[in-house]
């Protein structure tokens, strides 16, 4: 988890400090994979796997020869486009699994009196 990249996501921490940051969002971390939890990533990554083998089989099987591409050519359309936006989408995913649970990290910690 590179926190550098992740609190950019998170405006509403830039109050705090960078360390206090850190470890907000490895607490959070914590909070939306704890094993208890562990079904539900278990079908979302399954599905996740559906979706990209079925876009990418209808890419291949469907539009590709509809298209006139070459093999080659739709492997190229699959691994340039399809793969980078399965990417991109997970991260999404990831990050609105985190956005509550720092949400729920920051009341704590705001309504938590000060030692």
């Amino acid at each position: 988890m590179n926190i550098q990249l992740l609190r950019r996501h998170f405006p509403e921490l830039q109050a705090w400090p960078e360390e206090r940051q850190a470890e907000l969002l490895a607490q959070a971390h914590e909070r939306a994979y704890s094993p208890d939890r562990k079904l539900e990533h278990w079908r979302r990554n399954l599905m996740s796997l559906v979706w990209i083998c079925a876009i990418s089989l209808f890419i291949a099987l469907v539009a590709g020869p509809a298209l006139g591409l070459s093999r080659p050519a739709t492997g190229g359309v699959i691994m340039v486009v399809v793969l980078p936006l399965f990417i991109w989408w997970r991260h999404r995913q990831y990050v609105a699994q985190l956005r509550p649970e720092v949400e729920a990290l920051i009341r704590e910690a705001k309504t938590k009196p000060a030692p």
